[in-house]
């Protein structure tokens, strides 16, 4: 399945929420942070730099 892409009210897109809502994935140039929801409650933040 895909996920969902979210835009902010000017059109552009802002996010990608996997289709469970448990991963939220935000790419700005070449970062890549990636919010994951634990069945706990808590949230695990990951930063990725991409390779150029």
């Amino acid at each position: 399945m895909k996920p969902e892409i979210i835009k902010n009210l000017k059109k552009h897109r802002v996010c990608d929420r996997s289709t469970d809502g448990k991963v939220i994935t935000i790419k700005d140039g070449d970062c890549l942070t990636i919010i994951t929801a634990a069945p706990d409650g808590t949230l695990k933040i990951e930063h990725k730099l991409l390779a150029a």
